[in-house]
């Protein structure tokens, strides 16, 4: 009898071991990282500094069962670039790092317009730069790239300007820009209302906070 017990004991006891089952993220959130995975990939020894992220707006989870955190993944990878660039306090010259995403000043924007870009077809040519530069190199938003391209293009006397607004790009010809009618909030507004139909499920929840912020 003493062995028949024994073994109804252990049996019970690894039943009740082998049945939890690590929480998963909402239907629709996949691929989002928990604040465990989070803090590891940004190399916190803890959970901790995560939270002071998110309380300080630069992570902005969604919430799963139990009231668990989950973060876009594109999210924790702009924040993790952010912590291991060096802030630059002046524009970058050769061999110096680049300012962090979106710590770009306006005068280091319009610097970087004055310089030239690869040509499209990677050739050894190159080409002005455009507001879709500004955004793939610096990591500014949209509006931005678009305002301060505006001014450089209305008011800066450089060659490359001059080049741009000359209505030739490369050799060929170059459609003027239009002049934007819509306010900075406007067109900000619009940009996350298209990203909300995008088929990455980050980009939407991204776009979906802000615009919940914006209110």
């Amino acid at each position: 009898m003493d062995r028949s017990i024994e073994v109804t004991v252990s049996t019970v006891s690894t039943s009740s071991t082998g049945t939890r089952q690590p929480i998963r993220p909402p239907s629709g959130y996949e691929g989002f990282l928990s604040r465990r995975q989070t803090a590891a990939a940004l190399g916190f020894a803890s959970e901790f500094n995560v939270r002071r992220l998110e309380k300080e707006g630069r992570l902005r989870p969604v919430r799963g069962v139990m009231g668990s955190a989950w973060y876009p993944r594109a999210q924790v990878l702009a924040v993790r670039e952010e912590l291991t660039v060096p802030r630059a306090l002046a524009m970058p010259g050769a061999g110096d790092p680049a300012p962090a995403a979106g710590r770009w000043s306006d005068a280091q924007l319009i610097a970087h317009l004055r310089g030239r870009a690869r040509a499209l077809d990677g050739g050894a040519s190159s080409r002005p730069r455009t507001p879709v530069d500004l955004v793939a190199d610096t990591g500014i938003s949209i509006a931005r790239a678009e305002r301060v391209y505006r001014f450089w293009l209305a008011h800066d006397a450089h060659p490359a300007a001059d080049e741009v607004r000359g209505g030739r790009t490369a050799g060929r010809p170059r459609a003027a820009v239009p002049p934007e009618r819509r306010s900075e909030a406007r067109i900000e507004r619009d940009t996350l209302l298209q990203e909300m139909r995008s088929a990455d499920p980050g980009v939407r929840a991204a776009a979906f906070e802000k615009l919940r912020a914006s209110r």
